[in-house]
């Protein structure tokens, strides 16, 4: 990673959402756009959104047979059937991963594979759950290829705990050969609470490259930081199903006067708007960890002089949080559609994949537009080499996976490891205000890795601010955006 770093006087305007008819995500409801929502308030399925049953069959690892007719849409909810029969046109068992069911029962599953995929957001439904023992009800996340799959909720047992889990393939294997069901592996946890058959509740997943939310009821139940497993995930289409049997035991209260249901009120998920403040389709995309910006002024992609007009290109949102880069007359590209680490980024015609789409996740510890840039085909994010190259891999720990937008009217000053920022000193470990202009500016600490430790104010009759309370080490202070480079003893 190069150590030039370049910086600007920014400004930035955050733009609102209008708010909506539904319930937002319970982090915020700024910054977030609905980009998917069935009410189920029809009398039948919207094929348009779902497959009426498993998309790849009629059978999974339990002993019901899945089909349409158990799955419908009444009063505003989503219902799945099971019933103690079996189909007629079930086969005597089924077998998946090294066990064999006998199909005893019937029931229904929906999925959203070849309507909609998911690559980070907050999902989110409302359910309630049938009461018999034995069912297995489930909302969860899978991709073409297994692992990983998100397990939003799983209820096998006990109707008052459920289950929570993201499957994967063991970081290791999967670096070197990619994903693979016999080296699986998982993290997840349980959470205990109400009677979930006895009323409707909210299930919740906040999806980003760095960590996943699992929510209940609006609360956070657990919270895991794995952006390494978490980086195996990309266009996961949503299941809803009622399994019978399986992992849910040979205890199974379903019986012919007594079907079990699943009824789901709605499912509803947002994306997190990274362009909530970019308010310019013509903008400068500047490498944090390399100081310069990409351009095609040499006929393939390069990183430039910001301040250079060959820098601006031009923007286009695909969908919420997801662009296409327009450089040069050409488009931003994985080459190959390769989905190989180092892959190197360049420039060609469009032609709509994948590998020409970039996801935007606006980083939290910055107040202006820092985002990582995800390839939507591979779920890789584009970083800058030593030399200067720009390539896709897993998200590093440091800042070369890093960008900054800039927008017309905001000033980019290259300041390369500058020491000072007139009027500001930084002696003993405190920055020093020697100006005549006393207008209060804002003061923000970043360490090697580009995470804000400190925010503070300096001017305004207030002079000094002190760093003593940070660790030893090398940090980058910004003064209203103007940024030089500082060693704490």
């Amino acid at each position: 990673m190069k150590s030039n770093i370049s910086a600007a006087f920014v400004l930035t305007t955050a733009l609102s959402l209008s708010t909506t008819a539904y319930a937002a995500p319970p982090t915020s409801s700024a910054g977030w756009t609905m980009v998917f929502n069935d009410e189920f308030e029809g009398s039948s399925l919207d094929k348009s959104k779902w497959n009426p049953t498993y998309n790849w069959g009629h059978t999974h690892n339990h002993q019901a047979y899945c089909v349409e007719e158990n799955v419908s849409v009444k009063d505003g909810k989503l219902i799945i059937r099971a019933d103690a029969k079996r189909h007629p046109a079930a086969p005597p068992t089924c077998s998946n991963g090294g066990k064999t069911y006998s199909l005893d029962y019937t029931s229904g599953a929906i999925d959203t594979r070849g309507h909609f995929e998911v690559n980070g957001g907050y999902i989110e439904g409302r359910f309630k759950m049938p009461w018999q023992l034995g069912t297995w009800p489930a909302f969860w996340t899978l991709q073409d290829g297994w692992p990983p799959e998100i397990d939003i909720f799983e209820v096998p047992h006990e109707r008052n705990l459920h289950h929570y889990y993201l499957h994967y393939t063991k970081t290791d294997w999967y670096a070197q050969h990619g994903s693979a069901w016999d080296h699986e592996a998982s993290f997840g946890g349980t959470s205990t609470g109400p009677d979930k058959s006895a009323d409707f509740h909210t299930y919740g997943l906040e999806w980003t490259s760095q960590y996943l939310k699992f929510y209940f009821d609006d609360k956070v139940i657990a919270t895991y930081n794995r952006p390494s497993e978490i980086s195996q995930l990309k266009n996961n289409y949503i299941i809803i199903n009622l399994a019978v049997g399986g992992w849910a035991g040979d205890n199974i209260q379903v019986t012919s006067a007594n079907p079990a249901y699943l009824e789901c009120d709605w499912v509803r998920v947002w994306k997190k708007n990274a362009s909530e403040m970019i308010h310019s389709d013509q903008v400068k995309v500047m490498s944090v960890s390399d100081g310069k910006c990409m351009s095609g002024v040499t006929g393939d992609l390069s990183l430039v002089d910001c301040n250079s007009d060959d820098a601006w290109i031009n923007l286009f949102e695909q969908y919420s949080g997801t662009f296409r880069l327009n450089i040069a007359g050409k488009v931003l590209e994985i080459a190959g559609a390769s989905n190989d680490d180092g892959a190197r980024a360049g420039i060609w015609n469009w032609n709509g994949g994948g590998h020409q789409q970039f996801a935007f996740e606006k980083q939290p510890d910055y107040t202006s537009n820092v985002v990582t840039m995800m390839a939507r085909h591979s779920g890789k994010f584009l970083q800058v080499a030593e030399d200067g190259t720009v390539f896709q891999a897993p998200l590093p720990d440091d800042r070369s996976a890093l960008w900054k937008i800039f927008q017309p009217g905001e000033v980019i000053t290259s300041i390369s490891e500058k020491e000072t920022i007139d009027p500001v000193r930084f002696v003993d470990n405190r920055l020093i205000w020697s100006g005549a202009d006393q207008q209060v500016k804002t003061v923000e600490v970043y360490d090697s890795r580009g995470i804000c430790c400190m925010m503070d104010e300096i001017g305004g009759g207030k002079n000094e601010v002190s760093l003593q309370m940070l660790p030893t080490g090398v940090y980058f202070i910004t003064v209203n955006g103007m940024m030089m480079k500082v060693m704490k003893d």
